[in-house]
């Protein structure tokens, strides 16, 4: 077909994402989150770096206070960070580097890096139209094959509220 641009073919698929998101976070996070809010705040609050205090902040308010904040984009950082992680970061970031450096989270960083930029670029913030039908089914096979494998991922981690 002839549209003008192809960002909408996108939408629908914008919800899922976030929420496996949030899936995979809560069920590795979770489980290690400090139970008292004192506690708790610094565990999410450790570093002075501007960008490990951010989604510091976002990985609080997704899992302790349940309110959705970057999901997808604090996931990435959680991926990038444990492919390269510091071995003087605390708390949170202790834990991220430890639950997020399996091959199978090496393996949805690559996956989620290019649709996240397409997300931010072409799809919710529209920078530069999507109109080229060949880029936009390339783009929507790796959107596919990203959810996919987050939809794995979340398969095979149990929910600390879920029972047998």
């Amino acid at each position: 077909m002839k549209m003008p641009t192809y960002a909408h073919a996108f939408q629908p698929l914008l919800k899922p994402l976030d929420e496996y998101a949030l899936i995979i976070l809560e069920r590795n996070l979770r489980p290690r989150m400090p139970k008292e809010s004192v506690q708790r705040e610094r565990y999410f609050l450790v570093s002075e770096s501007p960008a490990f205090q951010r989604n510091g902040h976002y990985l609080m308010q997704n899992l302790a206070l349940g309110r959705p904040m970057m999901r997808l984009g604090v996931l990435l950082f959680c991926l990038q960070y444990a492919a390269h992680p510091s071995p003087k970061k605390g708390g949170v970031w202790k834990d991220v580097a430890e639950l997020f450096s399996t091959p199978e989270m090496r393996e949805l960083y690559e996956l989620l890096e290019p649709v996240n930029h397409l997300r931010n670029t072409r799809v919710a913030h529209v920078e530069k139209p999507l109109s080229d039908p060949d880029e936009a089914w390339k783009a929507m096979r790796q959107w596919i094959q990203c959810l996919n494998k987050m939809v794995e991922i979340a398969s095979y981690l149990q929910s600390p509220f879920e029972t047998d």
